[in-house]
């Protein structure tokens, strides 16, 4: 009787341990679709703690991880997770886990182990792709796009990373095509219509490359990178007014971000250029001003010397000379040539006869 209720015991405890189990997975299961990805992963690790060969739930830990970006964590678990599962499944995602560390040779290892279970799931192709796209290796990295696109003509991130590809590649033309064949579908894709706006800055198209990276902003109107394209192509066309407005916005997000001080400095000082080109001479001058406040270095005193050239055009000639020296001082070696730009120009002369009176 009693070795019976020591067996009827350990099965209520088994029984127990694999509720709490299914609970914790459970649990996990509604967090991981909240986008609680943390809270997930900790629900994951009671489950294992009660079963650490539970195949569901190191998958979906793993899963977890690589929503965090954690994927040394992912790895891990996807290697236990290996030892029981041999699927097609868990060795892609042990080659998605090392392509996003870097290891590109392990990640080609076990992708394509994945492809010779798996043919016909793309994304194997396409993550194999990547680790030769990121090694720079774009001959390479256009096969296996070409490879996933044989399987899904359309799908889309194939497409986009092949004509990075090709563009890095300098085959515009065939990035072109690849481009256009994509819109000629109807299809709409935010990555594309910056690679169309870079394709047609290539052929000198600026006002077209402008309205596509216009368009990207609309719909990522944070997007520092897109901007600069855009600030770029309005400079290029001579569009100082809407350099000047768009800069202000970019200012504004850099001051939000954490993006080194040298970096905010150059963003006013190239909005003091545009100011400087649009006539606001007062507006340049404090946007330079506010340029070497946050790097005293003036850029290797490139902007202690543009702000003396402007200082001089506003007759400020005790301030200009100041600046000069300052230049002179952070770049030794080259006095003659700063001073000759002034020397060569009339509209100078009477800050030169103040600052340089014997040139």
């Amino acid at each position: 009787m009693k070795k019976l209720a020591l067996i009827f015991f350990s099965l209520l405890t088994f029984s127990s341990f694999a509720q709490n189990a299914y609970v914790y997975k459970n649990k996990a299961s509604i967090l991981f679709d909240k986008g609680d990805f943390t809270k997930a992963a900790t629900n994951l690790t009671l489950a294992l703690k009660i079963n650490p060969k539970d195949e569901k739930a190191l998958g979906n830990r793993a899963l977890c991880y690589e929503k965090l970006q954690k994927f040394d964590l992912a790895l891990k678990d996807n290697l236990e997770l290996l030892k029981y599962n041999q699927s097609g499944e868990t060795l892609g995602s042990i080659g998605y886990d090392y392509l996003w560390l870097d290891k590109y040779e392990d990640a080609r290892k076990y992708l394509n182990q994945a492809i010779e279970l798996l043919p016909e799931k793309v994304v194997y192709r396409y993550n194999l792709a990547l680790t030769y796209q990121y090694e720079e290796n774009y001959d390479e990295a256009i096969i296996y796009f070409d490879e996933a696109l044989v399987i899904s003509p359309k799908h889309r991130p194939s497409l986009i990373s092949k004509t990075r590809c090709l563009v890095k590649s300098k085959l515009f033309e065939k990035a072109s095509a690849v481009v256009d064949s994509f819109f000629a579908d109807h299809r709409f894709d935010v990555e594309m219509i910056i690679l169309r706006g870079d394709l047609k800055k290539q052929k000198g198209k600026i006002e077209d490359a402008l309205s596509d990276y216009n368009r990207a902003l609309v719909i990522l109107p944070e997007d520092t990178e897109v901007l600069n394209k855009a600030l770029k192509c309005l400079f290029e066309l001579g569009y100082h007014d809407e350099e000047i407005e768009l800069r202000k916005r970019e200012i504004e997000l850099l001051l939000k971000s954490d993006w080194s001080k040298e970096a905010k400095a150059l963003s006013f000082a190239l909005l003091g250029f545009a100011q400087e080109a649009a006539l606001y001479y007062e507006d340049a001058l404090q946007s330079y001003n506010e340029s070497l406040k946050l790097d005293p270095t003036g850029g290797e005193g490139r902007i202690y010397y543009i702000r003396s050239i402007l200082k001089a055009k506003l007759k400020d000639f005790e301030g200009a000379c100041i600046d000069l020296a300052k230049t002179k001082e952070i770049d030794p070696g080259k006095d003659e040539e700063y001073d000759q730009f002034f020397i060569d120009d009339a509209e100078f002369e009477e800050f030169v006869d103040y600052c340089m009176p014997n040139p």
